[in-house]
């Protein structure tokens, strides 16, 4: 567990699912910027049931509230393409009344260090669409320093959106 003043990071328990399937599938409090694809039951427990969730290329953690253990949300890593020497992050923060409390900035802050301890990696990227002032505000927060923005990179509600990029290289974490 990565303990920290607010959050904890945690792994998904079994006793997690059908809270975390409930949080993730409730599509009106995801925010506007989340992606719409919901998970299903069935995948859901098959995935955790394979790896719980973590491997070599991909993981997530819960976000909890330090203090109660209610699940707050989850953040996430993988590989954007294989040749990158590095993780993109995301994450998501459920309960819209949990969002501008300092917990998302902690929680990247306790991942970012957790993997570059754990990884041989040199870079981490999260791309926010550029809209998501929230988003941004975290990734600036935590270090992370814009790189660019990727035109049309995919298609949010229906229509193409531009993605930002920004990056934390591991001689950069604070």
């Amino acid at each position: 567990m990565l303990r920290g003043e607010k959050v904890n990071l945690r792994t998904v328990r079994s006793r997690d699912l059908e809270t975390y399937l409930e949080l993730s599938s409730e599509i009106g409090t995801r925010g506007e910027y989340y992606p719409l694809q919901l998970p299903t039951e069935t995948s859901l427990r098959a995935r955790f049931e394979k790896d719980g969730f973590w491997g070599e290329d991909t993981g997530l953690l819960l976000i909890v509230d330090r203090q109660s253990d209610r699940i707050l949300g989850m953040i996430v890593y993988f590989k954007p393409v294989h040749y990158y020497d590095g993780f993109e992050i995301g994450y998501i923060l459920f309960n819209p009344t949990d969002r501008g409390k300092g917990y998302m900035t902690e929680a990247l802050r306790l991942f970012c260090r957790y993997l570059f301890d754990l990884k041989p990696i040199h870079r981490l990227q999260v791309q926010v669409q550029r809209e998501n002032a929230g988003s941004r505000k975290v990734a600036e927060k935590c270090g992370f320093q814009f790189e660019g923005t990727s035109r049309s990179a995919f298609v949010s509600h229906g229509q193409p959106v531009d993605i930002d990029v920004f990056s934390l290289l591991r001689g950069e974490l604070r």
